[in-house]
């Protein structure tokens, strides 16, 4: 297994941590998800970087550095939703609904055209945008248990959430664009 490939098991390791700490009502735990959420978004910058770098890009790679992306920033909206952050449901269920879409578009297009859809400058800037908002959900819970967070902070991980769902559907719409007439050639 590639250092790169082993970068994005490592990223399953931290997300399923991060989500386990968030399960925890101790401000500390909650501390620990925003270093362990940092800390993967981190190895996921590097394994792209590594992987480019010794040409190990692989197929493994393709398919599950992405799921690890999403595991790591569902699990943690999940978790926010449940710390009574302002993290609408409703919101959660459109980004979860939109990455159910997207399998199977990937999925599509491996059946029709015989190869792993990879990620795209549209997808790679909507994980970017969600990863660093829902970092910055993670800074207000830890700032709300650790300090007296001003009213209007606590407004923010509403807002960082919608945003998460707009660059969500964005970027599911410029693959699905692209990807238009392989859809409709396997509808017959």
């Amino acid at each position: 297994m590639t250092l790169a490939n082993q970068l994005t098991m490592l990223r399953f390791a931290m997300a399923l941590a991060m989500f386990a700490a968030l399960m925890q009502p101790r401000a500390s735990a909650h501390a620990a998800a925003f270093l362990l959420f940092l800390g993967a978004m981190i190895t996921d910058w590097v394994d792209g970087y590594v992987a480019r770098l010794t040409h190990s890009v692989s197929a493994f790679g393709k398919v599950a550095d992405p799921i690890a992306d999403k595991i790591l920033v569902i699990g943690a909206l999940i978790g926010l939703s449940r710390a009574h952050l302002g993290v609408p449901l409703w919101a959660v269920f459109l980004i979860i609904a939109r990455e159910l879409l997207m399998g199977g578009v990937r999925v599509l297009t491996i059946t029709e055209q015989g190869r792993i859809l990879a990620a795209q400058r549209w997808g790679k800037l909507s994980m970017g945008v969600q990863s660093a908002a829902v970092l910055g959900m993670l800074a207000v819970l830890v700032a709300r248990e650790r300090l007296q967070a001003p009213a209007l902070l606590l407004r923010v991980p509403y807002a960082l959430t919608v945003l998460c769902v707009f660059t969500a559907w964005g970027s599911a719409y410029m693959y699905i664009r692209q990807s238009r007439q392989m859809i409709e050639k396997s509808w017959g």
